[in-house]
């Protein structure tokens, strides 16, 4: 249960922003926070009166904080009566980066240091006051307690009894109106909405509406419970897409079985919507290259032990990029998408002329300095062009390729920092494989930048010297798929020379 351990009221001023900050730092320091937690409290209090004294149309006269601690978090409420921050949950999950409040309240960085950021505007709540809350987990484990049931019922003894009935299996969050289960609902962000339908303020109907436009909380699972009797009034309510409808009195054994039913459909839906995602994402990024580039043979192999992946090869006439985003599972698919896109059409516009790689890497870094998404996206890349019987090769923070034979293990000395981080420049490696030697590119799901190959790898990185290329690449991988520990997904590109090439 929540506890507040401190509270005060000022008068919004940038001169005062200090004053918050020390009083910050000795509630906190009581709490026994760690030190660099109670910078992050004390960046975000600064930032967050700084824009309520710069930013609304009306300009608050009044606000307070509150600081709640419960055995799991500790959070800090800021209450004002300024104009409303409109569009929040859509600023919070766009695409822009995390930085300074350039268009508007820096909010990005406060959410990037804490949990459960969320904002009420004053015309949801009874007070009429803005409340921007967030939180601080003593412990990632607890962030999100499963199985969380939010009732809304202004009837507290049919609500009594309810808690009574669910509170051995679930979580349960109780409000008696509309405004405060709103308020519930962004804050605790349960799996599942139990609303009457007629409430002095608005009902169930109202309440559902709000919620879609909040993506955090859209798709939350709501039954309404109801004693109404009034037709129009339920016909109007049940036009939404809700997942039940059960009249008052309601018997504890079927309510229970209703919400694990409807739980368990919602997880259904869930993994359904992940899995199809990830296919979608997993075949539109599949890894493709022909079998002879220029005057080499080439055998590729692809792996992903897990859904998503950052991995991604590009051939563009007789140049080759291959990129590893840093990251992993959807949302690192969702990137690749994007940068895979960005150099697709960079290598579009530059096919009249190809660049050496070292001068393409460099067009690179600076479209990732300057673009405000890709400045967030950490990727390494090698760019190798086919030139007749020689490549040329340079890399932005990629693994080393190795140089394969029967008797040695080279690694081509070639890097560069990662794309956007340097002015410095690339350079470029010219390689001209002998007819017993083979190239070997891959990605960190192999070996990690800047690893050597033990004794055990360099040996079966000779035997495959042995083997014809595909078969070759095949047992690479099989190295890969044998790992106990296997979480990155990895990309071979095994090249030699076609002795049959007459070019």
């Amino acid at each position: 249960m929540e506890k507040v351990f401190a509270r005060w009221s000022f008068e919004p001023s940038l001169e005062s922003a200090q004053q918050h900050r020390q009083l910050l730092a000795v509630q906190l320091s009581a709490q026994a926070l760690p030190l660099d937690t109670i910078e992050n409290f004390q960046l975000a209090v600064s930032e967050l009166i700084v824009n309520l004294c710069r930013y609304p149309l009306i300009k608050a006269k009044n606000a307070s904080v509150q600081l709640l601690r419960t055995d799991d978090y500790v959070s800090l409420e800021l209450y004002d009566n300024g104009a409303s921050f409109r569009n929040f949950s859509q600023y919070i999950n766009s695409d822009q980066p995390i930085g300074a409040a350039e268009s508007g309240m820096g909010l990005k960085l406060i959410d990037s240091l804490f949990d459960d950021l969320f904002y009420v505007p004053g015309c949801y709540r009874d007070d009429g006051l803005n409340l921007m809350a967030f939180k601080y987990y003593f412990s990632k484990a607890v962030q999100k307690k499963s199985n969380s049931i939010l009732l809304v019922d202004d009837d507290k003894v049919y609500q009594a009894v309810l808690t009574a009935y669910l509170e051995k299996d679930y979580q349960v969050y109780q409000a008696d109106s509309v405004s405060r289960g709103y308020e519930l609902l962004l804050r605790q962000q349960p799996d599942l909405v139990i609303c009457d339908i007629n409430m002095p303020g608005g009902g169930g109907g109202y309440l559902f509406d709000l919620l879609q436009h909040v993506p955090a909380v859209a798709c939350t699972s709501f039954i309404y419970l109801s004693g109404c009797t009034d037709r129009q009034l339920i016909s109007e309510a049940l036009s939404r897409p809700i997942d039940a409808f059960v009249e008052k009195p309601v018997q504890r054994q079927q309510l229970l079985q209703l919400i694990e039913k409807t739980l368990e459909r919602q997880r259904y839906l869930s993994q359904q919507m992940h899995r199809e995602l990830f296919q979608r994402a997993t075949l539109g990024l599949q890894p493709q290259l022909p079998r002879k580039i220029a005057a080499f043979d080439c055998a590729l192999r692809h792996c992903i032990p897990q859904e998503g992946g950052g991995d991604f090869v590009l051939l563009h006439q007789s140049q080759l990029l291959m990129a590893d985003l840093m990251g992993h599972g959807l949302q690192a698919k969702t990137y690749v998408y994007a940068l895979a896109g960005y150099l697709r059409g960079l290598c579009s516009v530059l096919s009249q002329e190809q660049l050496a790689p070292c001068k393409l890497l460099n067009v690179l870094s600076n479209g990732f300095a300057d673009d405000p998404v890709l400045r967030e996206t950490l990727a390494t890349i090698a760019v190798i062009n086919f030139n007749h019987r020689e490549l040329s090769i340079a890399s932005a923070g990629h693994p080393q390729p190795l140089l394969i034979s029967a008797n040695t293990i080279t690694s081509v000395p070639v890097q560069g920092p990662l794309l956007g981080l340097s002015q410095a420049g690339y350079r470029e490696q010219r390689i001209q494989l002998a007819p017993n030697q083979r190239l070997l590119l891959y990605s960190d799901g192999f070996l990690d930048a800047g690893e050597e190959p033990n004794q055990e790898m360099l040996d079966n990185l000779k035997y495959s010297a042995q083997l014809p290329l595909q078969q070759a690449a095949d047992f690479l991988m099989q190295l890969v798929y044998e790992r106990e520990l296997q979480s990155d997904d990895c990309t071979l590109v095994l090249l030699q020379l076609d002795p049959n090439y007459k070019g």
